[in-house]
């Protein structure tokens, strides 16, 4: 009898339970590695891409790597959640949004509406992340989600899906996060600074054939919720100065026109410090670094090669700064410095939101740089 009312009891309890009638196995669902915002002809185009995980296994366990398949989903609609609707009508199973690796937003859907759509769409459906890269491109986003790298290697380790392995190295255009996407979008005296990613058909060959590979190849900049400016890499490199997570930047200095050493710079400290007087604002902006010098072309004395890389470094910079100042973008973040330094100045001189940017906006750069590496002693010889 005891046993009976152990076993019944113990059936009443296991059918309390929910358990996991609800739950679908993976190989029943579609993960959705990237997706792609367009706005044309006043509606928007959804783009998702799907992967095959069967070379993640082998790439991590050294195995031999298949060509991965790649699959391209795009719905249409009126508004950005009616487009993912479009979409599910042709998915042949359920799509999981909970592995999104990047968003990609067309030049075209760097508008207000279009980004506020999209952040409602993510506040209010649990699945999205907000560690999630975040791009812009001037290109057709298809042809972005259908770049392979090289040696069949997954596309998660692709610039699109691990954008900060290649930053470590070669510190140019700064990758950027959803989640302080949104921080810089909503807060005042911020310049979203969102990378542009192309595709380079030149420099990679695979098997004697042209590989069309991705690149970061810009930056577009967003100002009080608009869309102001988009430059490329060659114009942008006085960013990488002012911006203290810049881990590994490499300058070449010349003088009179030839190359005398590269240089790779460690541990940037920049600071940017707002002098206002009389109703009107200045900076004084310094930056410090380490730099090793790998190759040396030339020896020259210790202290020239110092000045002339200090020298560049404040040119690439200033450069950066005027083609901002000709449109009345802050591309060196001048605001937000003076936003938290002197909030009550910032509210008195700016208009509408915007800090206006004269040509002596900025009062004076200072770099300091010391070298170090195995080089310096020829250098020093001389």
């Amino acid at each position: 009898m005891h046993k009976r009312r152990c076993f019944f009891t113990i059936v009443l309890i296991s059918s309390l339970l929910s358990g996991c009638w609800g739950a679908r196995e993976i190989e029943h669902m579609i993960y959705v590695n990237s997706i792609g915002i367009d706005y044309v002809k006043g509606k928007f185009v959804f783009y998702a891409q799907i992967i095959s995980f069967n070379n993640i296994a082998k790439q991590e366990a050294s195995g031999q790597r298949n060509p991965q398949t790649i699959s391209v989903g795009k719905g249409e609609g009126r508004t950005l959640d009616e487009a993912i609707f479009n979409l599910y009508r042709t998915a042949q199973q359920r799509l999981s949004w909970s592995h999104i690796k990047a968003i990609v937003f067309s030049e075209d859907a760097l508008k207000q509406d279009v980004i506020n759509q999209l952040l409602d769409v993510i506040d209010r459906y649990y699945e999205f992340r907000y560690t999630v890269w975040t791009f812009a491109t001037r290109e057709p986003i298809e042809d972005l989600f259908n770049a392979k790298p090289i040696l069949n290697i997954s596309i998660l380790y692709s610039q699109l899906n691990d954008p900060e392995d290649i930053y470590r190295q070669s510190s140019v255009v700064a990758p950027l996060f959803l989640y302080k996407f949104i921080w810089k979008w909503k807060e005042s005296g911020q310049t979203v600074q969102l990378p542009i990613l192309s595709t380079n058909k030149v420099q990679w060959t695979e098997n004697k054939k042209k590989h069309p590979t991705l690149i970061m190849s810009g930056v577009c900049f967003l100002q009080n919720k608009k869309r102001k400016l988009c430059l490329p890499r060659s114009e942008i490199m006085g960013l990488r100065w002012l911006d203290k997570d810049s881990r590994r930047p490499g300058i070449t200095v010349f003088h009179n026109g030839e190359p005398i050493t590269t240089l790779v710079m460690e541990k940037i400290k920049p600071s940017i410090i707002p002098q206002v007087e009389d109703d009107k604002v200045t900076f004084h902006l310094k930056v410090s670094t380490k730099a090793n010098m790998p190759q040396l072309v030339k020896a020259v004395p210790e202290k020239n090669l110092r000045e002339w890389a200090e020298k560049s470094i404040a040119e690439e910079i200033m450069h950066t700064y005027q083609l901002g100042q000709k449109t009345q973008t802050d591309v060196l973040q001048l605001s937000d410095a003076l936003y938290r330094q002197d909030p009550k100045a910032w509210h008195k001189l700016t208009k509408n939101g915007e800090l206006p940017l004269r040509p002596d906006t900025i009062s004076r750069i200072d770099v300091k740089l010391q070298l170090f590496g195995g080089n310096l002693s020829k250098i020093r010889e001389h």
